[in-house]
């Protein structure tokens, strides 16, 4: 009962393909006139449709390529502003370390921050600087904040320092006015405590506020020696008392290892340095 619907359809498709193809001869056969006239109205009628549509694709894809550029040239631009604003803190460290390295009354080498000294140990730096340029070991290591630590070993290019957070950091620390006095070491061996420095050993008639910053001492200690004045830390708040001996207090350190590109190496002999980091403390 199919059959004759489909050679129904057929005969009809069949007789619109040779209409369709009597028409195109004979305005192939027209004069120009004529086949203007009819192209114009196939255009404006039949055609309009798909011309519209053809149209609307044209403009998406036009749209949608402008708006990869605009998203290119967005993308460009913001990593040129985090490049430019990368240089600008790089050239701002550069220029206050290069006023400490003026402000220093004591021999010292500048130095570069390779990178770590294991691929496995955060808490030890290389240091483009070495025994040919007269770095010893036990040799304070700061920064434009202040302390970041002290000298291990030595290379004739190179040298390895342990920074403030190594469990074997320890360094005598006072108060600018010399009233409070105790050894700085790490507090906590892993964790984010672990960022942090601990003033211990404070009298327990003396307190220390919170926001006072921490000096060496510049008295013998610890693993090495350190010259007086050098900033270590600020006091955050009161980590443990022992009532009637002794405080300890929680500190942030003046330098972070990892914000750490250039660092200052002393090499002559132990002077009072509180007056070299004035006006360029972070």
């Amino acid at each position: 009962m199919s059959i004759a619907p489909d050679r129904f359809n057929t005969r009809r498709d069949t007789f619109a393909f040779g209409l369709c193809l009597l028409l195109s001869v004979a305005l192939r056969m027209a004069p120009p006139p004529v086949q203007d006239t009819l192209a114009s109205v196939i255009t404006r009628s039949i055609l309009a449709p798909f011309l519209t549509l053809q149209e609307q694709v044209l403009l998406m894809r036009a749209a949608r390529t402008s708006y990869a550029d605009v998203v290119a040239q967005r993308d460009s631009a913001f990593l040129s502003a985090l490049e430019v604003k990368a240089l600008e803190e790089e050239n701002t460290r550069l220029r206050e370390l290069l006023v400490l390295h003026q402000r220093l009354p004591v021999r010292h080498v500048a130095a570069d921050v390779l990178h770590q000294a294991a691929p496995t140990d955060g808490l030890t730096l290389r240091l483009a600087a070495g025994a040919r340029d007269g770095v010893l070991a036990t040799a304070p290591v700061i920064a434009r904040g202040g302390l970041l630590g002290i000298v291990r070993s030595v290379e004739p290019a190179s040298a390895v320092a342990i920074v403030w957070a190594h469990p074997d950091f320890r360094v005598s620390a006072m108060t600018l006015d010399g009233e409070a006095f105790g050894i700085v070491a790490p507090h906590g061996a892993e964790g984010p405590w672990r960022m942090l420095l601990e003033l211990q050993g404070v009298p327990y008639g003396v307190r220390v506020a919170p926001g006072t910053m921490i000096y060496t001492s510049g008295l013998g200690g610890g693993s090495g020696v350190y010259p007086r004045g050098v900033p270590i830390g600020t006091v955050l708040a009161v980590l443990d008392e022992q009532e009637g001996w002794s405080r300890t207090y929680l500190v942030e350190p003046a330098v972070q290892p990892a914000a750490v590109s250039h660092v200052i190496i002393l090499t002559g002999p132990r002077v009072d340095l509180s007056g070299a980091f004035t006006d360029i403390l972070p």
